[in-house]
């Protein structure tokens, strides 16, 4: 119940938050939509009931499949109290496709994260509930190439729902997910509000511990102009792996990651 209530007061902080960042944003509004596709492999290895490790792999498409837009590998070390609750660190590099440049087509960021995961059930459902804390290096672009690297962190919010439709595992579970994606830092002045994440598909498990989600990914984005957002219409695929069998039917802790 205590971990309950964190989760929940945490949400309607950043969910303030969010709601201030926007309303003291330029009032010009204007709107980009992109179709992008997400596709990816996220590992778990539990070498114990207490000890394991991660490794993830995610790729971005752009223009649905025509264009490169990122890749992303991520690997971390975990402690789990129990098979519904973990705090993780890991390590990771992002590739980001940046076609006008003159010396190189994908500009670099490090990451460096903190994470804690709390899985639970409500009524029918299983709900997931994830907190990060990002630390970031980015390459700056200005024009056709790059100047430096800037600092900055993020806080990240998920919940997700996965509801059974039926008793026989081999039938797809319904999915609903969103996460609130906070930003700060010397650099980071008119958009604080980094990204809004919805998921609305299914998730099925194929049996020891493999399974997949399919579905609608929006990712609504504010950028550095505060007043220009992106909003983009994303198909993702995400392959699990996991070696432990939870009491959740396998759900990876790391759910996700992207850009």
């Amino acid at each position: 119940m205590k971990y309950r209530i964190l989760f929940i007061t945490l949400t309607f902080l950043l969910m303030e938050l969010a709601v201030y960042s926007q309303e003291n944003s330029v009032p010009t509004k204007q709107i980009n939509h992109t179709m992008h596709t997400w596709t990816g492999l996220l590992t778990t290895y539990r070498f114990s009931d207490n000890w394991g490790m991660t490794a993830d792999l995610i790729i971005r498409r752009d223009e649905f499949l025509k264009e490169p837009g990122f890749y992303f590998a991520r690997l971390g070390a975990g402690y789990w109290f129990s098979d519904n609750i973990s705090l993780a660190m890991a390590y990771g590099n992002l590739w980001l496709y940046r076609p006008q440049l003159r010396d190189k087509n994908f500009i670099l960021e490090y990451r460096f994260d903190q994470q804690l995961v709390v899985a639970s059930s409500l009524w029918k459902f299983n709900v997931t509930q994830r907190f990060r804390i990002e630390s970031r290096w980015r390459e700056i672009v200005e024009g056709d190439q790059t100047l430096g690297r800037t600092f900055s962190e993020r806080i990240r919010y998920l919940y997700t729902f996965r509801l059974p439709i039926s008793k026989n595992p081999s039938v797809p579970q319904l999915m609903f997910s969103n996460e609130i994606l906070l930003q700060f830092g010397k650099q980071i002045v008119n958009n604080p509000l980094d990204q809004i994440r919805l998921f609305v598909g299914i998730r099925h498990s194929l049996g020891k511990g493999v399974a997949y989600d399919l579905g609608y990914f929006p990712i609504f984005q504010q950028t550095a102009a505060g007043n220009v957002y992106n909003l983009n219409h994303t198909i993702r695929l995400l392959f699990y792996f996991s070696t432990k069998k939870s009491k959740l039917d396998n759900y990876n802790l790391q759910m996700e990651e992207q850009e």
